[in-house]
């Protein structure tokens, strides 16, 4: 049966908090698991990831994947200096992502010259290369789908694993959102490789990244398509411009019910449905409001 935990990015505290401090604050508000977004050249130390890890513990908090910053990861630049640097860091990434015990590292790839066959070429080099580096210490490297990358179509992730390497997909609700192309075709295409997702609403007429229900995605359709390739990893969310905290718990509680719908939908007896908003159980699909899965009462 279909359990994920759901989880936070701390992205979504951005700019407001320091990225140490939103790991402290995702704790604090009981999400059990986080990706955390490394925002500035600064957090790919060591002693950053130090800070991190003490933060984990501290809040009993598991870390499921980092989130590159493209910016800093031009891993297909002429520049023979700045290519150093970027694959040094890169390995630093994975450094911290081995300290903080993550499976996996979000990247977003190129952002231009998509009409380039030779520029795209060498960007899967670069991918294969950064893949394998990331698998040679327990890591998955993971293509984000994102409306204004590469990564767009389900035929370009199937370019992707035709690479034969160690490769991940990070689903975006979000993003697939703002593509002409149906989110499930895209959680289908992933399929076993689906190794994160991030959830934020999408309507054409709001703004980026709304909070759950805000928008005009359909959750049955992403929810079902997720268990249908068997998605095990947690439901991260990843919402922007986060003026009150209660958002995110709430957009939790909503993504909380549509589990529950889910399970109802795959034969949950309808005694097995209630759920107690006050009182933080909801047992049809194993959940607290908190996010955490609980022993799950249906079939």
């Amino acid at each position: 049966m279909y359990q994920p935990e759901i989880g936070v990015s701390t992205a979504a505290f951005y700019p407001a908090y320091l990225t140490e401090d939103a790991l402290t604050a995702a704790a604090a508000l009981g999400f059990p698991v986080v990706e955390v977004f490394l925002q500035a050249r600064k957090e790919y130390t060591p002693d950053f990831g130090k800070t991190l890890a003490q933060r984990r513990r501290s809040g009993a908090v598991r870390v499921h994947s980092l989130h590159l910053h493209n910016d800093f990861f031009e891993l297909w630049s002429p520049y023979r200096r700045m290519l150093e640097e970027a694959r040094t860091r890169f390995r630093q990434a994975l450094d911290i992502a081995a300290r903080l015990e993550a499976q996996a590292l979000t990247w977003h790839g190129i952002r231009y010259g998509f009409q380039n066959p030779a520029f795209v070429g060498h960007f899967l080099d670069c991918v294969a290369w950064a893949a394998e580096q990331a698998h040679s210490v327990g890591v998955t490297l993971c293509l984000e789908n994102v409306s204004w990358c590469y990564l767009r179509t389900p035929e370009q992730v199937q370019e992707l694993k035709s690479l034969g390497v160690p490769l991940g997909f990070t689903f975006d609700s979000f993003q697939a959102g703002e593509t002409p192309f149906d989110p499930v075709a895209m959680i289908h295409a992933m399929g076993k490789e689906l190794t994160t997702v991030h959830l934020a609403d999408y309507d054409p007429a709001g703004p980026r990244h709304l909070p759950l229900g805000a928008g005009k995605l359909e959750w049955a359709a992403i929810l079902h398509a997720l268990g249908s390739v068997g998605y095990g990893g947690p439901l991260i969310l990843e919402l922007a411009h986060v003026d009150d905290l209660n958002t995110l718990c709430e957009s939790r509680a909503f993504l909380a019910r549509q589990m529950v719908h889910y399970h109802h939908g795959m034969g949950v007896p309808p005694e097995a449905e209630a759920m107690t908003l006050a009182g933080q159980t909801i047992a049809a699909g194993g959940y607290t409001e908190s996010g955490h899965k609980g022993t799950f009462l249906g079939r």
